[in-house]
């Protein structure tokens, strides 16, 4: 596993918590390939999705805060050797270490917030970096309001992941679930459950 400090993560998280914005979207190119990411926070959870969409890879980098406020990223040996493998990267040839991969990375996060609200649609690219609920189902289909039929709600880590800690927590204080469905076609306009 390594480790690095990540630290334009200390003027990036309080500029999107002025903005109300919880997911920064932001591309770099290396390797010949887009590097596409995606920092997300959501109740003292830190993480960067990182997709190489024309190779159809991603994975997720975990971000924690420190005791001395900074915020540390790592990755296990698996993440680095597969991304080695799906870029065609070595240490031995190129140098590329896993420390390499997290400065990389740690060098393209912006410092303040594009103020920009990532939508759903742009989320679903992301499926491949972590695993949801029902990563099969990406088309949003509405919301099933258990208040009325006394069910219990669930998939509130799907409904966070695609539409963000506001939505989410609406959804577990009103005991409303996300419908999910593969088919395109039934497909619905996004409204807030509010």
């Amino acid at each position: 596993m390594s480790k690095l400090t990540f630290p334009h993560l200390d003027t990036l998280i309080p500029d999107m918590s002025n903005k109300g914005i919880y997911k920064e979207h932001f591309a770099f190119n290396y390797s010949q390939q887009t590097l596409d990411c995606i920092f997300s926070f959501s109740n003292n959870r830190y993480e960067l999705l990182v997709g190489v969409h024309a190779l159809n890879y991603g994975f997720v980098v975990t971000i924690y805060q420190s005791k001395s406020g900074s915020y540390i990223a790592e990755i296990t040996d698996d993440i680095y050797n597969e991304f080695c493998r799906v870029l065609n990267l070595s240490y031995c040839g190129d140098g590329f270490t896993s420390n390499t991969l997290l400065s990389l990375l740690s060098s393209h996060i912006p410092r303040v917030s594009s103020g920009i609200k990532i939508t759903y649609e742009t989320m679903r690219q992301y499926t491949k970096c972590r695993k949801v609920e029902e990563s099969e189902k990406i088309y949003f289909k509405g919301w099933n309001n258990h208040v009325k039929d006394g069910n219990t709600a669930h998939n509130f880590d799907k409904t966070e992941f695609y539409f963000g800690t506001e939505v989410a927590n609406y959804c577990r204080q009103n005991n409303i679930s996300s419908l999910w469905t593969h088919i395109d076609r039934n497909q619905k306009l996004y409204r807030n459950p509010w």
